[in-house]
């Protein structure tokens, strides 16, 4: 029967999954992140100022 290592592959993996590993995040992903947190960041800026804007000085029904 065979004994069973410590020194596992896996073992290895998670000793080299610590901060310095040179794993980093590839730039596309970064650049949809920021695009994506802008985009909230400006939604939620329109819901909470309210009806401020060039629309709100159009007429509003049928009166010219």
């Amino acid at each position: 029967m065979k004994k069973f290592s410590s020194d596992t592959k896996i073992d290895k993996d998670m000793e080299n999954s610590g901060s310095d590993s040179n794993h980093r995040t590839p730039t596309w992903v970064k650049v949809i992140g920021i695009i994506v947190i802008l985009i909230a960041v400006l939604v939620i800026i329109m819901i909470f100022t309210g009806d401020h804007g060039p629309g709100r000085h159009l007429a509003s029904g049928g009166s010219y």
